[in-house]
């Protein structure tokens, strides 16, 4: 006996999840729903079945291929336009020489079909159809039969007044082949509202089975939830995909932390991951490839194929399509759903019930109260703060690489070369090759510099005149992200003009490309750090370093600093107390930022335990030092610049005349530059406006970098200076004046920015101020700087006073005055 399985429905009921699927294809517990009506059609001896699609065919076909994965003998009729459910079976008629079974391909239930097909054949009816008892029939086609279980009447969608029969279609029918010459050919048709009213006005013998069992037609997303909590409870006899234990399906490849948290029952689909104090239901899915950050928090929700959830997220009640990307700290409420491949920014909040259609971007920190569909991203450029970043193989994927490569060749002519490099992290090589390929395919050349610093990146672009650097790392805020740093060819950070060069040819995907004898050649340069340390080492006092030979607690975690690091302080003259942390198994190259509490606390024991001089603790990419005192006691990073410049004063390496700091700097260092008779130049707060003030000697000299930028050159630096004054690190800062800092984030929309920057040039054109980057203005305490950030949503508050108190009253100030000027809190996105 044969079976039809009708699969081409849309499901406009369940969008967004159906906006790039078919309903058939709608995962139920990770599997399609039409993957369970072929199981049950199996299971009841029906292996030979025919499958009548409209709506995104190839998808159906590419999944089930020809059944035999299932036992099946699947072929397929499709449809070039919707014909109705009686007519899409007259598609298949010429198959169909004996009684047959139609079933819906889009529903879920575990009816028993031989018992139907019984019935049908006892009662030598011409069709039968299969019905259900429902508590409330208004949305279902009610059928009335009598006592002999011949059909009577239909009543489509009725009202409570009509309501004379709980008996339901359940969209399964057992028919003979007669039925077909009934069915005009190529013209709509439907079983319910044409074919089965005929049999019925004709007195065929036209019958309804009652089955016992569970159905659900899933037709809108509440159903579509609830399908699946009457699966994880057993409500449904069907098979779950997974090993299940104690109400946990486990597939293949899944891995879950042992400091998880797993209450059934669940779902966990191959290769996905649950980190480090997550906890993910009751009542809930996760699909294939799917990672649950740390310490999230998932409740009776159903997230599909590839979702990454962010660190902090909480997902309650909600369904999650293919490939979304939730990040840290994101809220989804009850009944929301979000389409594939959105992403929903940090800190965001999805209110209760509201649809993101596919592929939208949500803001950071925004609360979204209504429906997303016509909306697209919001996204403002593809540089950020931090140069190009995003998660690490979903947002910064090797295709995307790729594209970030030739965008960046494009700028150069071919035979001329762009230098790699990377910090040893897998993700960030991995996008290091990826960029490689964009890059050659562009007839541009490459020299791949392996794992080391930024540092020595920069050093080395100019050294070898590349035109352009690539410098890939692991992201410094986030642990899951990469970040793609470009450098020129005199080793600074791209300039805006550059970066939105490179952003045209990535929107527009017009890449040079050149014949195969044309393409770019990797070189696969040696001993860039070994040329790199001589030319910082020729740049300090040895001697006198040697002379104190200053003991150093040394943590690390990146591979990338192992030739460089121990190498430097030994030629200093240090003696080194290594903590071993690149030894630790599952370390990545920013760890030392990601758990800067944990090190800290660390190296801050050694210091004081084995009386060192300092302690340091060096990011992977080489540009960023934790620095502990002898007292044990971390130097905050706002002292780094005065400190600087005291070194650089006192060494004479600062030229005599002015120091070059971003408008962010203490207020110190102008004190420092008063009593050393030298000038200060406030710059922008990004690395190039502060390499270029100091003067474009990259070129003659390429070590001639700011040590702000350089943790071993700002290491060697502070070491001179604690050796040139005969003092500890923490008498050094006691020396310096105190004062009080803060920096906080303000929430503002986008389109708020420009207002919010306007008011607060009105309301200070009476006061003292500077204009440089941002707006800074003087107070008789202090000042404050307020500054747009270029990545997310927010306004940046900078505040600097003689005590704590006075800052935290001026950021509080202006806190006040942006939430003021911007209408953020009402903002929605529509």
């Amino acid at each position: 006996m044969k079976a039809v399985i009708m699969a081409g429905g849309q499901g406009s009921r369940l969008r967004p999840l159906t906006c790039d699927l078919p309903k058939p294809m709608v995962p139920v517990a990770n599997r399609p729903m039409m993957e369970y009506v072929i199981r049950l059609l199996c299971h009841h001896g029906l292996q030979d079945i025919a499958i009548t699609t409209c709506y995104l065919p190839e998808r159906i076909e590419e999944y089930f291929g020809d059944g035999a994965a299932w036992g099946a003998r699947l072929h397929y009729a499709v449809e070039d336009r919707p014909l109705g459910t009686a007519g899409s079976v007259k598609n298949v008629a010429g198959d169909l020489d004996e009684t047959f079974l139609v079933i819906s391909g889009d529903g879920l239930t575990d009816f028993d079909l031989q018992a139907a097909i019984a019935y049908h054949r006892e009662k030598q009816a011409l069709a039968t159809l299969v019905l259900t008892r429902v508590m409330s029939p208004l949305e279902y086609g009610v059928v009335f039969t009598n006592q002999a279980g011949q059909i009577e009447r239909f009543l489509e969608k009725p009202s409570w007044g009509e309501v004379f029969s709980d008996t339901v279609n359940t969209g399964i029918y057992v028919l003979e082949p007669k039925v077909l010459s009934m069915i005009p050919f190529g013209t709509p048709f439907d079983f319910s509202r044409d074919l089965f009213p005929l049999l019925l006005q004709n007195g065929e013998p036209l019958y309804g089975y009652v089955a016992d069992g569970y159905w659900s037609d899933i037709g809108n997303l509440e159903e579509y939830l609830q399908s699946h909590l009457d699966l994880l409870t057993g409500k449904v006899k069907a098979t779950i995909p997974g090993s299940p234990r104690e109400g946990i399906w486990i597939e293949t490849g899944a891995w879950v932390h042992p400091e998880a948290v797993l209450e059934p029952p669940v779902v966990l689909g191959k290769m996905c991951r649950v980190e480090r104090d997550a906890s993910v239901g009751p009542y809930s899915v996760l699909g294939p490839g799917t990672v649950v950050g740390q310490h999230s928090s998932i409740r009776r929700s159903i997230l599909w194929d590839n979702v990454h959830v962010g660190a902090g997220a909480e997902i309650r009640g909600a369904v999650i399509c293919d490939q979304v990307i939730i990040k840290p700290k994101v809220r989804v409420f009850e009944g929301a759903v979000i389409g594939r491949s959105s992403v929903l920014g940090m800190s965001s909040t999805i209110r209760p019930h509201v649809k993101v259609w596919p592929h939208k971007v949500v803001d950071r920190n925004f609360m979204v109260n209504d429906d997303v569909i016509w909306a697209g991203t919001c996204s403002r450029t593809l540089f950020g703060n931090t140069g190009i970043s995003g998660l690490a193989n979903l947002e910064i994927s090797p295709e995307f690489a790729t594209r970030v490569g030739a965008s960046l060749a494009a700028l150069e002519e071919p035979g001329q070369s762009v230098l790699v490099a990377a910090d040893g992290w897998v993700a960030s090589r991995m996008v290091k090759r990826a960029l490689t390929t964009g890059v050659l395919a562009s007839g541009v050349n490459v020299v791949d510099i392996g794992s080391t610093t930024l540092p020595v990146a920069r050093f080395t672009t100019v050294l070898t005149t590349c035109a352009a650097g690539v410098y890939v790392r692991q992201g410094r805020r986030l642990p899951d992200q990469v970040e793609i740093q470009i450098i020129d060819e005199a080793g600074f950070p791209l300039s805006r003009p550059q970066e939105r060069a490179v952003e045209s040819y990535f929107t527009r995907g017009d890449f040079r490309r050149v014949p195969g004898s044309k393409v770019g050649k990797t070189q696969f340069a040696a001993g860039a750090n070994q040329a790199y340390l001589k030319a910082l080492l020729e740049r300090y006092d040895l001697g006198l370093l040697n002379r104190r030979a200053f003991s150093v607690v040394l943590g690390y975690t990146s591979p990338g600093l192992r030739s460089l690091l121990p190498t430097f302080l030994t030629q200093l003259g240090c003696q080194i107390i290594d903590l071993g942390l690149d030894k630790e198994g599952g370390a990545t190259p920013s760890a030392i930022l990601h758990e800067r509490e944990l090190y800290t606390t660390q190296a801050a024991d050694m210091v004081v335990g084995k009386r060192a001089s300092l302690g340091l603790l060096v990011d992977g990419s080489g540009e960023t030092t934790i620095i502990v005192d002898d007292q044990g006691e971390v130097v905050p990073e706002d002292t780094h610049w005065p400190l600087l410049s005291w070194a650089l004063a006192v060494s004479g390496k600062d030229g005599g005349g002015r120091w070059a700091v971003p408008v962010t700097a203490s207020q110190t260092v102008d004190h420092l530059a008063e009593k050393y008779h030298r000038s200060v130049l406030r710059t922008a707060t990004n690395p190039r406006a502060v390499l270029q003030a100091v003067g474009n000697k990259a070129k003659e000299d390429p070590a001639l970098l700011h040590p702000a930028f350089d943790a071993l050159s700002f290491v060697a630096a502070l070491l001179g200076l604690m050796a040139r004054e005969g003092r500890q690190l923490s008498d050094l800062r006691a020396m310096l004046p105190v004062s009080g800092r803060r920096q906080v984030e303000v929430p503002c929309a986008w389109q708020d920015k420009g207002k919010v920057m306007h008011s607060l040039l009105e309301s200070t054109k009476d006061q003292r101020r500077d204009l440089i980057d941002g707006i800074k203005v003087f107070h008789e305490q202090g000042w404050a700087l307020v500054l747009p950030d270029g990545e997310d949503p927010l306004v940046q508050v900078y505040t600097e006073a003689s005590t704590e108190d006075e800052a935290d009253a001026l950021a509080q100030l202006y806190m006040g005055r942006i939430s003021e000027i911007s209408d953020m809190g009402n903002a929605q996105l529509t």
